[in-house]
């Protein structure tokens, strides 16, 4: 009963993929490749004198504040991408417009400042001993795909607010254009009105000036 669940629930997500932007699978397939990432690969080597060396990995209790921050964010980017009742929500509760480019931008941004700051703790306890050390592999390469997100969703950022830039000043034009065409036929009905209440004038002094001279 759980397996066929399971297989509903994995078959229901692929349908969904597939409605997805090319940007949007970009993106989740991004976000499932850096949560494999930040689970499977170590970040820290600890070397001691007098024991056998070790990794850890982000997911690690020491790393607790660090790791809640990243899990949180994770959790709302991937929600976010994925879940459009998830997106319905935040919207309508937190009257937020939606972005998703500004939104994946944000979130990526906390993520890789408490990543980073990771290696500057570590580059500090560095200088007194070298029992202590960032992974050559795993967190560098971390370090550089969260950088390379962070550069493609601040170009996509870039990319949406010059298009809302440009509907924007459609608008505006199109807004200027029927202003200046209702203000046309204001001044040609005015005009018209005008000369309708002259002819209408000069129609009642003629009568004027006859009943004068049959006087």
């Amino acid at each position: 009963m759980r397996k066929h669940h399971l297989s509903e629930e994995i078959k229901r997500l692929l349908q969904k993929f597939t409605r997805f932007t090319k940007q949007q699978k970009v993106f989740v397939l991004y976000l499932f490749l850096l949560i494999i990432c930040m689970v499977f690969l170590p970040i820290i080597r600890i070397s001691p004198f007098n024991a056998a060396s070790h990794s850890v990995r982000l997911f690690n209790i020491h790393l607790f504040k660090t790791l809640l921050i990243v899990a949180v964010c994770l959790a709302v980017l991937v929600a976010w991408n994925i879940s459009f009742k998830f997106k319905n929500f935040v919207i309508g509760y937190f009257w937020f417009k939606e972005n998703d480019a500004l939104v994946n931008f944000g979130f990526l941004f906390l993520i890789a400042t408490s990543f980073l700051s990771i290696s500057d703790t570590i580059n500090v306890i560095g200088t007194s001993t070298q029992t202590i050390k960032v992974t050559n592999f795993g967190y560098y390469f971390i370090q550089i795909f969260l950088l390379l997100g962070l550069i493609l969703t601040l170009l996509s950022v870039i990319k949406h607010a010059k298009e809302n830039g440009s509907k924007t000043k459609i608008v505006n034009v199109v807004d200027e254009e029927a202003i200046r065409d209702i203000h046309n036929k204001q001044s040609i009905k005015w005009l018209f009105e005008e000369e309708h209440v002259a002819s209408h004038h000069e129609h009642h002094e003629h009568h004027h000036d006859i009943e004068e001279v049959d006087n």
